[in-house]
């Protein structure tokens, strides 16, 4: 039986000649203690499992500091890493941009270089041509000289005949 503190002040004993009944007085002193000794070790009770709360809590948020660190440090050099990656980033572009300059001046000195060798070609070809109509012109001029000496000839053979 729990007896509560207004249990304690209502009590009443009932009276005989001499005052109360000492074994009513008795036993419900014995309750009291008794009500009292379960408080007092739920007290206690209560009180280590709060004292292993504070502990386990405390242990929590170390872990919560470390997490929390953690994180910071994870963010930290997440955008560490973002940064130098930028970086790379634009290096390597720079050196992609600078390389297609070198590829552009020497594809335009390559195409400036084939044009000349094209117009050198050309103008060779033309000698070539020029010179194969003078030898035409030149072979024309013989194979004529030989007709006209042929039928020179052919007459001096006909005369004679």
């Amino acid at each position: 039986m729990n007896v509560s503190p207004q249990d304690i002040q209502n009590q009443s004993f009932s009276t005989r000649l001499r005052g109360l009944d000492p074994d009513e007085v008795r036993s419900f002193l014995a309750t009291v203690a008794e009500s009292m000794e379960a408080e007092i070790t739920e007290k206690e009770d209560l009180k280590m499992k709060l004292e292993r709360m504070r502990e386990s809590l405390s242990k929590l948020e170390k872990r919560e500091d470390v997490l929390r660190d953690t994180l910071i440090a994870a963010q930290k050099f997440s955008g560490e890493i973002k940064v130098t990656a930028h970086r790379e980033a634009e290096i390597i572009l720079k050196e992609a941009e600078v390389r297609a300059e070198e590829l552009m001046k020497r594809a335009v000195e390559r195409q400036r270089t084939v044009r000349e060798e094209i117009k050198a070609l050309t103008l060779r070809r033309r000698e070539i041509e020029n010179d194969m109509v003078h030898l035409l012109n030149s072979l024309r001029e013989v194979i004529e000289t030989y007709r006209q000496e042929d039928q020179e000839f052919e007459k001096i053979e006909f005369i004679g005949s």
